[in-house]
């Protein structure tokens, strides 16, 4: 494996640990209704398509520099369960993500102190706090122990970097805005259900390392809380959607994302094998696409 190109081998490892053909459009969904949410009335939501661009290949990277951390802080454990992973198997060593990496940090310093050198403040912050995730917020094998209290504690990586979002789209933003408000607890949501989608299992594909949702509240139980959370996502988007007057055309294709969500739900409770977690698992991503894509399309 090690004769073939670094190219090829971070294209194998990409496409299990990092899907850019998933986290494109995640990604490019989530900076787009942050835009129509945050830019003034009047303005279009691609006025300043060259923040768009750099707030979109900044996301991309910063997620990539969570993942190769997470892949150092969880090397024994995966070790141990998830010996099929790519760097387990040699696809691809942890000095080489390393270097990928910080090629990355080294292309989103250089290009946001260009743009906004403001919204890289917010963004230093954010790096910050993956550094103190990354050494397990300095509680060593205790926190890991409380499995949800750490998972809540990581996926807020993601949301500190939507302040520097925001900061991007619409320079000095307040929180005194409802909108925005509202918009970010949506996407604090909204990341649960690309979070809890993903550890939802059969019986078959769990291991000893429980590191699931479903290997810590049963099948049952974590479906209804992901369609919980699924239910307040979509509260939180009609609330927006119709604050910005949006097409009741597009509202109904809204329900029909909710119901399908739905569904794939009953369908993974009842049939419990790959193939319903699998559905599952992408109709959650696409459930998350498309209440972010809708608020877009409202504004456009």
């Amino acid at each position: 494996m090690e004769n073939k190109n670094i190219i090829s081998r971070f294209n194998l490892y990409q496409k299990e640990r990092f899907p850019l053909a998933v986290l494109i459009f995640t990604t490019a969904s989530v900076v787009l209704s942050s835009a129509a949410v945050a830019i003034p009335k009047g303005n279009g939501v691609f006025d300043n398509l060259d923040i768009l661009i750099v707030s979109f290949i900044t996301l991309i990277l910063f997620m990539f520099h969570i993942r190769v951390l997470d892949e150092y802080k969880d090397y024994r454990f995966d070790s141990e369960y998830h010996g099929d992973r790519p760097v387990q198997k040699g696809i691809i060593s942890l000095k080489e993500l390393l270097i990928l990496n910080i090629a990355g940090l080294f292309v989103q310093v250089l290009i946001n102190l260009f743009i906004s050198p403001t919204a890289f403040l917010f963004w230093l912050v954010a790096f910050g706090y993956t550094i103190i995730a990354g050494n397990e917020f300095f509680m060593g094998k205790w926190i890991k122990k409380k499995f949800f209290l750490y998972n809540f504690l990581n996926l807020l990586q993601l949301l500190f970097l939507q302040f520097y979002l925001y900061e991007m789209i619409e320079p000095s933003f307040s929180f005194k805005n409802e909108l925005l408000t509202i918009h970010f607890v949506f996407v604090l949501f909204n990341v649960g259900v690309l979070e809890f989608g993903r550890k939802l299992k059969t019986k078959d594909e769990e291991t000893k390392g429980r590191d699931t949702y479903s290997s810590r509240l049963g099948i049952k139980r974590a479906s209804s809380i992901f369609i919980a959370i699924c239910l307040i996502v979509y509260g939180l988007f009609a609330f927006m959607f119709f604050k910005i007057d949006g097409n009741p055309f597009l509202f109904l294709i809204s329900l029909i994302a909710l119901n399908i969500v739905t569904f794939s739900t009953i369908y993974y409770v009842h049939i419990k094998n790959k193939q319903s977690t699998l559905i599952l698992q992408g109709i959650a991503a696409l459930f998350y696409i498309a209440m972010h894509l809708l608020l877009v399309f409202s504004k456009i």
